[in-house]
């Protein structure tokens, strides 16, 4: 009996090792090759790739996403975009794409510009909004701009100091 009490006021006195300490430089899930769909019912309408993303759920804002060589597809016009970087918040439904991002629309409408924000909760189905400038190229037709905001829902844009070349 003494041997056994002996071993447990042993194994009590015993320092406990340390709690690990998360590195915050680490995800807690990374995904390679992502594709995302969503749908509308029963009708696929974006779909969303990226060679790599990681997400962070304890360190920080849970919900925190960064997603490299990002894009995402319209369907219902075969609208493109895309970033080398995007980086945001699921939950608050607010993301950045960074480095260059590309808008390859019907009719061969193209926009560039170096940054873009997308907040989910502003308008009626979110804004997305650039003050990096902006160039915007359709046949026939070339706006550059300081920068632009555009109205998700309503499919509305609103340009900042624009300049409009038209060309035959």
């Amino acid at each position: 009996m003494f041997p056994r009490l002996s071993l447990l006021l042993f194994l009590g006195a015993c320092p406990r090792p340390p709690q690990p300490v998360r590195d915050p430089t680490h995800p807690d899930l990374r995904l390679d090759r992502v594709a995302i769909r969503s749908w509308s019912n029963d009708q696929l309408r974006v779909l969303t790739t990226a060679t790599r993303m990681d997400v962070f759920r304890e360190i920080g804002t849970p919900g925190e996403v960064i997603a490299w060589d990002a894009g995402v597809l319209l369907l219902a016009d075969g609208t493109q975009l895309s970033a080398p970087l995007v980086t945001g918040n699921l939950f608050a439904g607010q993301f950045t794409g960074k480095g260059g991002v590309t808008l390859a629309g019907p009719r061969s409408l193209r926009a560039d510009t170096e940054t873009v924000t997308f907040d989910r909760a502003q308008g009626a189905g979110g804004l997305a909004a650039s003050d990096a400038g902006v160039v915007l190229t359709q046949p026939g037709l070339r706006l550059t701009a300081t920068g632009f905001t555009f109205d998700v829902a309503d499919e509305h844009a609103t340009f900042d100091q624009a300049r409009t070349e038209f060309a035959p």
